[in-house]
């Protein structure tokens, strides 16, 4: 069975690693893992242990201004829609709440009046 030799990591180092993490020159703990030839998993350890554990399942995305700009734009339209819906979502209900005083006030049933009125 053969030995492998242990390695040993400054303070130094793994903090500087993990600072590259945080600042955004590498998108996970992996890809940094990966770039300075350590094994995938050894950066999760000292994350726990130095303090960087909000690093862990960090990615970065870079967006360009139109990007920002195209993100603020479909959320204004989201919100825009979600009001939209609520306004037809009141006008629904209030026509029903309509349509059964006028059917009370008529002495008939909602569906008597739709019948009636040929609306199916």
């Amino acid at each position: 069975m053969e030995i492998k030799d242990k390695k040993r990591y400054s303070e130094a180092f793994k903090l500087k690693v993990l600072e590259e993490i945080r600042d955004g020159k590498w998108k996970t703990a992996t890809e940094a893992s990966l770039a300075y030839g350590l094994g995938p998993t050894t950066v999760y350890p000292w994350m726990r242990k130095l303090g960087f554990e909000h690093l862990n399942g960090r990615i970065i995305y870079v967006k360009t201004t139109s990007e920002i700009d195209e993100i603020k734009r479909l959320k204004a339209e989201n919100k825009r829609l979600k009001e939209r819906l609520a306004d037809e979502v009141l006008d629904h209900k209030i026509d029903e709440v309509a349509l059964r005083i006028a059917c009370r006030n008529l002495g008939t049933t909602p569906d008597e009046l739709k019948k009636k009125n040929g609306v199916s």
